[in-house]
């Protein structure tokens, strides 16, 4: 029964397959993403996303500086472990190519089924190029489904050739300097269209304005805020903002986290204090006392945001940002530079963003509007969690106030978390019916925040209600973590870009006073800190001069108070005054006291979640929109998204369900028909 052995085992486990036809000549063009690392790390890469028969390829070119075998493939978050990779090499018999897997950092082990597909293979000049195709979804639990999410690519090569022994890859190392990893955006929305100051031809009349920090200091510790304010000039006509890059100064690119530009909408009687400004303050830290105090009170709304990873934006052909407040737009800006600085060098810094513009005039007027979770310490994340969700509500009082009957059409998204963010959404309700997701990243990675532009418009209608989900991962870190400006404290926000423009310019929540206490177990609590924070919230309360205000962040109202109250000790300054068990104790010993586990986190974050929180709602220049209700509920979720199961998935395991039953049936059945004639016989 030797051959019925051989049979079986060939049947269980399939045979190499090398892919199709493969032609030794260098691809067949038609790229549309492109990333370049030769000059650091020896590999580059191209793709292509095409759909064939209501299925989603991928078409990928990699090139290595190798001649032995070269590895590419996908990581969720960037090593080996549970890598999704092709293998490639030049053998005896020609190019072939293996899909395997990750298991731990070890040799990786040959997949049963193969999804890759050999296109191309040419080795020229020290350089191994070839190109492959396979499924988004190759219904293969051990291949990673493309999505458009953050993808993380993997590779590594090497000169030698590699030994495949029982499924399992075995070679010589490649070493630490032959294999990386890169966070791509795979899907289409990843794609920057060519810089007009690339493609000049393609952009007929687009001018530039480049605005730089003048030698910047980028202070010796963690965190640096560094503000000045800019002038747009070309004030003739109306004319539009139609994308941007940055400008980072090179042996600064570890340093520079962010560059934000907010619309100053300046009343007359102050332009001459923003003339000066712009003619002769060389700028400073921000939220500081010695801050003016109308770049804080003027300066609020946001025109663009770059943030490290990100290679710029280009919008739509049909939409452009106005430029000078007569113009609907903004004259005068305030830059704000976020720089990390773990080393403790004191540098200076001209990095800044190239402008493109145009007087000829787009279509449609667009606008940044920013959502999530305010920022504020009350954006509390405790330690040792797997996965913990902070939920932020644009609320429909706010959408029904501020947006048009006919709605507003998103076009771009940017999401924004900090080191212990792992995903972020956000969801679209309709009168309680789940509409698709409007951003999602199941692979946050925070050195690479690329906008994504939607390849449908998406509409948002009064009385529509919008859902920031973020979540965060903190199995690492020893102690709470809190809402704030610096990177080793936490943000939930999404910026969306949109037409046409309104006077909306945030909505986001904070979990409301006493609600937020009551999930630590805490009923009352006293302290002066409670003062800047405005806390509890209640606008009739505020100053008569203050009621039509909106609150700044509490992040940034905390680092201009003359104290110098640190984000990072203000729990410490709110005592306990009930219940009696912890009177004396302060809010931040009590969170250092708590045994945090999984459970007891996601307990805390169902009570916030079932709890009330505080609605802000915004115009420009942080004037408050008047509410009924600042205290709202979660809303009620009638009908939920459901995700759907890849049709093409569903009917290929049916497939093979049919194919193998009867198979192994027939198997068994001849087995034992052998087993009982040998019997018989005997």
């Amino acid at each position: 029964m030797q051959w019925h052995s051989l049979f079986l085992i060939a049947v269980l486990f399939p045979s190499v397959i090398t892919g199709g036809k493969v032609l030794e000549s260098g691809g067949n063009g038609g790229w549309t993403h492109d990333v370049d690392l030769a000059e650091d790390y020896g590999v580059k890469f191209r793709w292509r996303n095409s759909k064939e028969n209501d299925r989603q390829w991928l078409i990928m070119e990699f090139s290595a500086r190798a001649s032995g075998y070269v590895g590419v493939g996908f990581s969720p978050h960037g090593g080996m472990d549970g890598g999704d990779m092709a293998i490639v090499w030049r053998g005896s018999d020609g190019p072939k190519i293996l899909d395997f897997h990750g298991i731990g950092n070890a040799h990786p082990h040959q997949d049963s089924k193969q999804d890759y597909e050999l296109l191309t293979y040419e080795t020229k000049n020290g350089w191994t190029t070839f190109s492959f195709k396979r499924p988004w979804d190759t219904c293969d639990p051990k291949d990673i489904v493309i999505t458009d999410d953050t993808m993380r690519l993997i590779w590594a090569y090497s000169d030698s050739k590699p030994v495949i022994r029982d499924g399992n890859f075995q070679a010589s190392y490649h070493g630490g300097i032959k294999r990386g990893a890169k966070s791509v955006i795979i899907a289409d929305g990843g794609v920057i269209p060519p810089f007009p100051d690339e493609r000049p031809d393609l952009y007929p009349g687009v001018k530039t304005w480049d605005f730089r920090m003048d030698n910047a200091i980028i202070e010796p510790q963690n965190t640096t805020y560094f503000c000045k304010m800019v002038k747009f000039t070309d004030l003739s006509k109306k004319h539009h903002m139609i994308g941007w890059k940055p400008l980072i100064q090179k042996e600064n690119r570890p340093n520079v986290h962010h560059i934000i530009a907010f619309e100053c909408q300046v009343p007359a009687e102050e332009l001459h204090l923003f003339e000066e400004y712009t003619a002769s303050h060389p700028g400073g830290t921000c939220y500081t006392p010695n801050m003016p105090p109308p770049w804080g009170r003027n300066c609020v709304s946001l025109a663009l945001a770059w943030v490290v990873g990100s290679g710029g934006e280009m919008f739509p052909k049909h939409v452009g940002a106005p430029l000078g407040q007569p113009h609907g737009g903004a004259t005068y800006f305030m830059i704000e530079m976020h720089y990390e600085n773990p080393q403790g060098e004191t540098k200076r810094d001209s990095s800044g963003i190239r402008i493109f513009y145009t007087d000829q005039l787009r279509k449609d007027d667009g606008g940044v509007l920013l959502l999530g979770y305010r920022h504020s310490p009350f954006l509390l994340i405790p330690p040792k969690q797997d996965n913990f969700l902070i939920n932020g509500i644009c609320g429909s009082e706010c959408t029904s106030r501020m947006i048009p009957e006919s709605g507003i059409r998103i076009v771009n998204t940017m999401v924004h978390m900090h080191l212990v963010g792992d995903k972020i959404r956000m969801r679209h309700l309709r009168n309680g019916v789940e509409l698709p997701i409007i951003a999602e990243d199941n692979y946050y990675d925070f050195n690479y925040q690329q906008s994504r532009t939607l390849k449908n418009e998406i509409v948002v209608l009064p009385g529509d209600e919008l859902l920031s989900e973020c979540e965060y991962k903190t199995t690492d870190s020893p102690k709470y973590i809190v809402g704030g400006l610096a990177t080793h404290q936490e943000m939930c926000q999404i910026f969306l870009f949109y037409y046409p423009r309104i006077p909306l310019s945030q909505c986001t929540s904070q979990y409301e006073f006493h609600d937020f206490f009551k999930g630590l177990h805490i009923d009352g609590v006293e302290g002066e800190v409670l003062k800047p924070l405005h806390m509890p919230y209640e606008p009739s309360l505020l100053p008569l001069e203050d009621q039509d205000k909106d609150l700044g962040d509490d992040a940034k109202e905390l680092e201009a108070l003359e104290e110098g109250i640190s984000f990072k000790s203000v729990f410490n300054l709110m005592n306990i005054t009930s219940p009696r068990s912890l009177r004396g104790k302060t809010v931040g010993k009590r969170l250092e006291e708590m045994s945090w586990t999984n459970k007891n986190g996601k307990e805390l974050e169902r009570v916030w979640k079932e709890g009330r929180q505080y609605q802000f709602c915004s115009k420009p220049g942080l004037k408050r929109v008047i509410l009924d209700k600042h205290i709202i509920n979660y809303p009620q979720i009638t009908a939920p998204l459901t995700k759907e199961r890849s049709p093409f998935c569903s009917s290929e395991r049916s497939s093979s369900t049919r194919i193998a039953t009867p198979l192994i049936i027939t198997i068994f059945s001849y087995a034992f028909y052998n087993y009982i004639m040998f019997n018989i016989l005997k």
